[in-house]
């Protein structure tokens, strides 16, 4: 039954198709304030979802086995996330802000990195690649909460500005086809779930608390992430991250054990603090 929920709500993403250029309406009231405002953040959404093709490619060499449902789901997020990355290079194109590094120049063949292809040879042994599809899944649908909220607060940022056109097609229709990949990866998680041992879920909840970091972040821009965040979130940061930290518990939590707080701990390595949470106020303000 679940499967068939499962490939239902596949069937629904696949009936909904990539959000057309044609159909965005970039009409701006204030340009001058969205750049002063959202120049940086627009820059950040425009590549971490324009990157979905390398996280493809990881992907699919971290789970060779992955199965024709999971197949069909990545082939429909692809098309939704790159034109989400193309929407927004479109409205920074409108503000007259800069290309990003490297937009003019065709995309290379797309290969996997390096710790991707490592992990890869780990998984021809099935039982670790179990545990590596329920740290994928989990990761999923952590990332796809903190994206919807994200699309979310820029909406409501839009809206104060009285810049409506944004919000209706725009991060609307945004927030909706990333609603809809966040109930694809929980359920799917929680089915894969079921299917593990007590020892692979411990291990699957270990890997994740060692290696979490907020969607989009890398070694090089984490600083970049801690401002985007919580510049979007503000005084909400620290509820955004709590819901992210209830996923993981939900998805990866074992024998009645709690995870560690490695979410709010990963976000205040972005804004190069320690301690129990982010600090908002070092952050731009938009309001």
């Amino acid at each position: 039954m679940e499967q068939m929920s499962l490939e239902a709500r596949v069937g629904r993403l696949e009936d909904d198709p990539p959000i057309a250029l044609e159909a965005v309406d970039f009409t701006v009231v204030d340009p001058t304030a969205l750049r002063r405002r959202f120049a940086e953040i627009f820059t950040y959404i425009a590549t971490v979802e324009g990157a979905v093709p390398q996280n493809i490619a990881d992907i699919t060499t971290l789970l060779p086995d992955l199965g024709p449902l999971d197949r069909r789901f990545l082939v429909v997020w692809e098309g939704h996330e790159l034109a989400h990355s193309a929407i927004f290079d479109a409205l920074r194109a409108r503000l007259e802000l800069p290309e990003r590094n490297g937009i003019d120049r065709p995309a290379p063949p797309t290969r996997p990195r390096r710790s991707f292809m490592a992990f890869g040879a780990l998984a021809k042994v099935t039982w670790l690649q179990d545990v590596f599809k329920l740290v994928y899944l989990a990761r999923g649908a952590m990332n796809e909460h903190m994206t919807y909220d994200c699309y979310r607060y820029l909406g409501h940022h839009f809206d104060s500005l009285g810049e409506h056109a944004l919000v209706r097609t725009v991060t609307e229709p945004i927030r909706r086809q990333e609603a809809a990949h966040l109930g694809y990866y929980r359920l799917a998680a929680a089915t894969h779930r079921r299917t593990l041992s007590a020892a692979q879920v411990r291990l699957a909840g270990h890997i994740t608390a060692r290696t979490y970091a907020p969607v989009g972040s890398t070694p090089a821009g984490r600083d970049e992430s801690g401002r985007v965040f919580t510049g979007l979130a503000g005084a909400h940061v620290d509820a955004v991250l709590d819901a992210v930290q209830d996923i993981a518990d939900q998805l990866l939590g074992a024998d009645s054990r709690p995870l560690p707080r490695f979410v709010h701990e990963a976000m205040a390595e972005c804004l190069g603090r320690t301690g129990a949470g982010p600090d908002p106020t070092g952050c731009p303000t938009w309001n």
